[in-house]
């Protein structure tokens, strides 16, 4: 081969190789990246987000930004936390629905108020939506039931009111949902047949009302939070020996009635909180016989008779404190008991 063809090659090559970086480097779409400065734009530029430079590739190197590398090279993931916003506060971006491809859209804390924007309802692949921590309010829209791609839905730790929508049913696909620690009020709707994948529900730290749902009894959920409601009647559908629950908290209802010496438990329950209610019975032997539980608490209730062997190692006696007549340990023993009457 002639000396200048192979002097010609290499130039070629190292044409290529220098241009490789900067090929490799612009995997962010344009349009994602021209979306995501605007969502930046929108938030007054925090300096949590100073690594959103055009200069880099969003892909890799701009934070809380994840896509899709082996497929639509698209942006499929937005999850911004303590973004420490520069500024008093201010709408939630609607600039998002400029992200088609998300599938995660998380915010929060952040200081964002007003109610949540109905151009979420343009993200037609979402399936995890969280935003928590924040000042939004006003009520949970009811659009966000066209979402039907949606898995897990935590609005937690916000300022929303008003009733769950029932319109929630449509999410058939739905296995998680977080509204603790908002101010929604009425009952609970019936929606729970709708969710036969269905395994975490947070209600706690509301003013929900009335009685629990019969369909929430078909659900077998890992972890079960309704604690600081006003949730009265009966929650012994909540268990059954037959489910895989870990953690059940129903405490401080005031109203919550029902015959716990006739409830089963998961052989999974790992924490069971039912203190401040009106529930009665005894404590079933089939507690105690529970390997993996680690808390207990089912003070302030009516319950009667001797708590089971094995439950002092689980919870100290203030757990059994203001009930009816219980006896036996960690409290004074059953035959003291008796002589007090």
């Amino acid at each position: 081969m002639h000396s200048s063809t192979i002097f010609q090659i290499c130039f070629l090559l190292q044409l290529v190789l220098i241009a490789l970086p900067a090929s490799t480097a612009q995997r962010c779409h344009p349009e994602d990246q021209k979306a995501l400065l605007q969502i930046k734009k929108d938030l007054n530029n925090p300096s949590a987000l100073s690594s959103w430079q055009t200069t880099t590739d969003c892909c890799r190197h701009w934070k809380g930004v994840s896509c899709d590398r082996a497929k639509t090279h698209r942006v499929n993931s937005l999850s911004l936390r303590d973004i420490g916003m520069n500024s008093h506060p201010l709408p939630m971006p609607a600039s998002v629905s400029a992200l088609p491809y998300l599938t995660i859209l998380g915010f929060g804390p952040a200081n964002f108020t007003g109610p949540i924007p109905s151009s979420i309802l343009n993200l037609k692949r979402l399936q995890t939506l969280q935003i928590t921590s924040t000042l939004l309010s006003g009520t949970i829209p009811e659009f966000l039931s066209q979402i039907t791609t949606l898995t897990d839905l935590d609005l937690s730790f916000n300022q929303l009111s008003g009733e769950i929508p029932a319109s929630l049913s449509r999410l058939s696909h739905l296995e998680s949902l977080n509204l603790g620690f908002n101010k929604l009020s009425g009952p609970i709707p019936d929606i729970f047949n709708s969710f036969p994948n269905f395994t975490f529900l947070w209600l706690s730290s509301n003013q929900l009302s009335g009685k629990i749902p019969k369909s929430m009894g078909n659900i077998n959920v890992t972890y079960l939070y309704l604690d600081n409601n006003k949730l009265e009647g009966d929650a012994s559908m909540l268990f059954g020996s037959q489910k895989d629950t870990w953690t059940i908290n129903l405490a401080n209802n005031k109203r919550l009635a029902f015959d716990l010496g006739k409830v089963e438990f998961s052989y999974e329950l790992q924490i069971l909180d039912l203190s401040h209610n009106e529930i009665y019975g005894n404590i079933p032997e089939g507690l105690a016989a529970v390997r993996d539980l680690v808390s207990l608490d089912v003070s302030y209730n009516n319950l009667c008779g001797k708590i089971p062997s094995g439950l002092s190692s689980v919870a100290s006696a203030s757990a059994f404190a203001h009930n009816k007549c219980l006896c036996g340990s960690p409290l004074p023993n059953c035959s003291r008991r008796r002589s007090l009457f």
